[in-house]
């Protein structure tokens, strides 16, 4: 996908929250496949130990520099620099966080619809009636 914010338009997305659909959209070139699924983002959610943000939860991408990573800890160490950054989005509760990241997935999953629409259309259009 050439523009990363084509079809956000009108989704009520927090900027945080874009930032997760473009890091999915930059991993749509090569996803992990895992189970024969591909893995573009594996969002999880932390809750942060420390700083302003404390005992409040974030959703950061999992999928990081090619592998799984879902341990809490290791997460926070990741991404710590980012989330104190106002970059990923932070909830006041984890059931905020869940109902945001479900309707985040909805979007995410009509974007590999659509990449797999792309990857097996022709590029040939039938004149045959």
């Amino acid at each position: 996908m050439a523009d990363m914010l084509y079809g956000l338009e009108g989704l009520n997305l927090t900027p945080q929250e874009i930032n997760k659909v473009i890091y999915h959209r930059q991993n749509l070139v090569s996803p992990l496949m895992q189970d024969g699924v591909p893995v573009t983002i594996y969002a999880t959610g932390i809750q942060i130990p420390t700083g302003k943000n404390k005992g409040k939860f974030v959703s950061v991408p999992g999928y990081v520099n090619g592998k799984i990573v879902d341990d809490e800890k290791e997460l926070w160490n990741i991404w710590k620099q980012d989330i104190q950054a106002n970059k990923w989005p932070i909830y006041n509760s984890s059931k905020e966080l869940n109902n945001r990241d479900r309707w985040l997935h909805q979007i995410m999953e009509k974007d590999m619809q659509q990449e797999e629409e792309n990857l097996f259309a022709s590029p040939f259009q039938s004149t045959i009636r």
